[in-house]
């Protein structure tokens, strides 16, 4: 068959989400996740919602393709494995194979996803290599996709493809397609970082995702292998996302939420020394900062220019120089988990110098947050909490664990509570809750109460990914994570906020999705908070890259339940993910960085230089946040400082009588 189609440098890469008793506590069932015997596990890069059919772009013909690429697959339909997943103990679908018309292919697998469960991996067509593969080896999945019956507004079928590896279930490749009734032909090229075996490594179709039923086709499926080909040289079809359009209709009704609950009018009232309105003066108010946070995490070792580890001095330099240029929020990424903080992760994480780096933090203005209390799996736990949770068996787990987790509570909030302005008491429930196996889950309640005796005004936040990053498809979690907050609400918990981790892949959540979702749980939990907590974008195509965040900031700044996004990250010297930072290895600006000041830096920010009117007044409308203002009065210049707040005063009588605005 023919290889033809637009030439793109696109490498796909799979993304993995990073990251005392008191009261009476009713007794409520928070339902867990199915303990299915599956052929993977549920990665971080999950479906978009609602898809759009991507076509293909225009062709450029490959020479030669059967001489340069070589198959690796049983090409035949008939021979590709299947799962048909489980879902409380039924199918999620089934397949057959179907006679069909076209000028490439004459059968294609027809796929019912009868009872999705949610999760895209749940449920799979996959087809296992047929000979070995070296270690830097590009790979080309080519495949047709159609829908053929669904009830989703778009009219499209969605279907998950992931190039896996069996032993430890990575993901070379992870992205959502879709289509419409008529063929849409994918191409989608992918490094191979390992030299696998025969029956290593796979080409999966996953179709557990979504909420009802849908019946698709899949047909002509290839996976070639082009040894050390140029992966920018192959052809490659361009991910994108709803709502990415200049025009989308989303856009008008963000702004009109941010003008409405991001700003507000203000008015100042100057008087010269004698008391009496200064009118015709000049008046120069700069923004200082956001209310709203705008934050990323930092490394505490690179923070504090450690000689222990291998980032430069220079490096180091720099990585201070951008948290100042570009957030006004931070904490640790990983020096507060529980390991690091008992010294378990080596030179590089020590308690002294994690709070020297909070103080700096502190010192330089920036609102702080504490990440994380308790995760609460066993692989997640310290090594000395092992000895009292034996592997599999959470009945048989050593009580003595209940309190040595509310010993570190205490410990680890009474040691910070100068530092930070908020934490995540608990990380991940959905699928790490060992402890709540073992001992309830009122346990989750014992642990917030615990945190507020040390933090009596800190926000206390549940943390969990795939709120929004699951592309809206991922209902299981989603109504794990309102089960768990209803659970906690319900039972008195100090629960000030949600936290939605939000790490996006190639196949980023719908831009009104994003928005729905909010407004579900803002209307089940209007006390709570809403933030983003470890927000980035898994992507080789930085333009992808740098409207999701343009977008994602924009929707999320909009949504009045929300007080801040913060990165997981912003130089790729120190992230967790080689395509997700900012800024790469050597400093340079990536698109996604230009976005990212754009949007805060220019177009929500604003200074005003004007002039007062007889009475001596100012009436303006600004972003909340702080501000300083410069007055000059007969040659003598003095500055005031003021912040507009939601709740607080907007209006202020800037007096050269004194300097203290009232």
């Amino acid at each position: 068959m023919q290889l033809t189609i637009k030439v793109l440098a696109l490498l796909a890469l799979g993304l993995l989400a990073a990251c005392g008793s008191g009261g009476s506590k009713q007794k409520q069932t928070i339902s867990q996740p199915p303990s299915n015997t599956a052929p993977t596990t549920a990665p971080g890069t999950l479906p978009t919602t609602t898809p759009l059919p991507i076509a293909t772009t225009e062709p450029t013909t490959i020479p030669n393709p059967q001489e340069v690429g070589v198959s690796i697959i049983d090409t035949r339909l008939s021979a590709a494995s299947f799962w048909p997943g489980n879902n409380n103990g039924s199918a999620v679908g089934s397949r057959k194979l179907v006679k069909v018309e076209h000028s490439h292919f004459d059968q294609a697998v027809q796929i019912t996803a009868s009872k999705p469960s949610g999760e895209f991996w749940n449920g799979q067509l996959f087809f296992p290599i047929n000979t070995s593969i070296n270690k830097g080896d590009v790979v080309l999945a080519h495949f047709y996709l159609r829908s053929i019956e669904n009830s989703y507004e778009s009219g499209n079928a969605f279907v998950s493809a992931f190039i896996e590896q069996h032993d430890n279930d990575y993901k070379y490749l992870s992205r959502e397609v879709s289509a419409a009734s008529d063929w849409v032909e994918y191409y989608l090229p992918a490094q191979i970082s390992n030299t696998l075996a025969s029956g290593e490594l796979s080409l999966k179709f996953g179709f557990g995702a979504g909420d009802r039923p849908q019946v698709f086709e899949i047909a002509g499926v290839e996976l070639l292998n082009f040894a050390n080909t140029d992966i920018a040289t192959l052809p490659a079809t361009v991910p994108s996302y709803g709502g990415r359009e200049a025009d989308a209709a989303w856009r008008v009704a963000a702004a009109e939420r941010i003008e409405q609950y991001r700003k507000s009018d203000f008015h100042i009232q100057v008087l010269d020394a004698s008391g009496e309105p200064a009118a015709n003066t000049i008046v120069n108010i700069e923004f200082q900062k956001h209310a709203y946070h705008f934050g990323s995490v930092t490394v505490g070792h690179i923070l504090m220019d450690s000689q222990s580890d291998r980032v430069s001095d220079a490096d180091s330099a720099t990585y201070r120089e951008k948290v100042l240029e570009l957030f006004n929020q931070s904490g640790p990424e990983n020096d507060l988990k529980w390991g690091p903080w008992e010294g378990e992760w080596g030179a590089n994480y020590a308690q002294e110098q994690t709070l020297a780096g909070l103080q700096w933090l502190r010192d330089n203005g920036l609102y702080t947050r504490g990440h994380v209390m308790v995760w609460p799996s066993r692989r997640n736990l310290p090594k000395l909490m092992q000895a009292y949770l034996p592997e599999g068996d959470p009945a048989s787990a050593n009580p003595t664990a209940k309190q040595v987790v509310l010993d570190h509570i205490d410990d680890i909030a009474s040691a910070t509570a100068d530092y930070l302005d908020e934490w995540d008491v608990v990380n991940e429930p959905y699928d790490n809750h060992y402890l709540m196996d073992a001992f309830g889950n009122e346990i989750m309640v014992d642990w917030f109460e615990q945190a507020r005796t040390k933090l009596p005004s800190q926000g206390l936040y549940l943390n969990d990914y795939s709120i929004l990053s699951a592309s809206g498809r991922h209902f299981s979690h989603q109504d794990h994570f309102q089960q768990t907050l209803q659970y906690l609400v319900d039972n008195d918990a100090p629960i000030t906020g949600m936290g939605m981790q939000s790490h996006f892949g190639e196949s980023p959540t719908d831009i009104e999705l994003v928005y729905s979702i909010l407004e579900r749980f803002h209307t089940a939990f209007p006390k709570l908070d809403i933030r983003s907590t470890e927000f980035d974008v898994s992507s080789t195509n930085e333009q992808l890259q740098a409207d999701y965040t343009r977008d994602f900031l924009t929707i999320f700044f909009s949504h009045p339940a929300t007080v801040g996004v913060q990165l997981w990250g912003f130089w790729q010297g120190a992230h967790w993910s080689d395509y997700a930072a900012l800024y790469d290895i050597n400093w340079r600006e990536k698109p996604s960085a230009l976005a990212w000041k754009d949007l805060i830096y220019k177009q929500w920010w604003n200074d005003f230089l004007v002039l007062t009117d007889n009475q001596g007044r100012i009436d303006k409308r600004g972003f909340y946040g702080d501000y300083k203002a410069t007055i000059t009065i007969n040659e003598q210049s003095r500055e005031f400082f003021f912040s507009l707040e939601p709740e607080g005063t907007q209006a202020f009588i800037f007096s050269f009588q004194d300097t203290t605005p009232e």
